[in-house]
């Protein structure tokens, strides 16, 4: 039986910028389709403050991108079955 996560903002921002860790790797496994759709999200993704890295986003630049991976999730503009 597998670690499937609720999708709040919360989650998405720890799965997605979180440290690497052997409990994350599992995480990322046990949940593919979340983490593809964080994968082709952070390449259109602009942040609202304009920041550049990701080391350098503010809380409210992880909320909105979770919240934009939530809403690509909803929408299903994501195909992961060719990935996964």
């Amino acid at each position: 039986m597998g670690l499937v996560l609720k999708v709040p903002v919360s989650n998405i921002i720890n799965l997605w910028f979180g440290d690497d860790t052997p409990i994350r790797q599992y995480k990322i496994k046990m949940n593919p389709k979340l983490w593809v759709t964080c994968q082709r999200v952070s390449q259109t993704f602009t942040p609202p403050s304009g920041a550049l890295k990701q080391e350098n986003y503010r809380k409210s630049d992880k909320v909105a991108f979770a919240r934009a991976v939530l809403q690509a999730l909803q929408s299903g503009r994501i195909l992961v079955e060719e990935i996964c």
